[in-house]
């Protein structure tokens, strides 16, 4: 979730295309960084999935949210969450396997 001073806004308004463009969700915050609301991208996947359950599952592929929390949130068991974040072609592991090997090579080096 990206957030957007409303003075940015009011001075620089096509950076609120440009986030939406990228498929980002807003927090629009005031002078004092507090939060004035949400803007949320359309798609089809939100009309599909409905609002609750999409801004759960997005939370989930930026890295807000846990697997857990996610199944929480959806009153789904794991297993559940993991089934339908399959059939949304949704990876839950966020793994570089060339860092790792990176990694396995300055410890070798040592």
């Amino acid at each position: 979730m990206k957030t957007l001073g409303i003075k940015k806004l009011e001075t620089n308004p096509e950076q609120l295309s440009f986030f939406l463009e990228q498929d980002e969700i807003l927090l629009i915050t005031a002078q004092q960084e507090q939060p004035l609301g949400v803007l949320v991208p359309f798609s089809s996947h939100l009309i599909e999935l409905g609002l609750v359950q999409w801004l759960a599952i997005k939370a989930f592929e930026s890295g807000d949210l846990t697997l857990g929390q996610v199944a929480k949130t959806l009153n789904k068991t794991k297993s559940e969450m993991l089934d339908t974040l399959d059939k949304l072609n949704i990876s839950i592991a966020d793994y570089d396997l060339m860092e790792d090997l990176s990694v396995i090579e300055n410890l070798i080096k040592l």
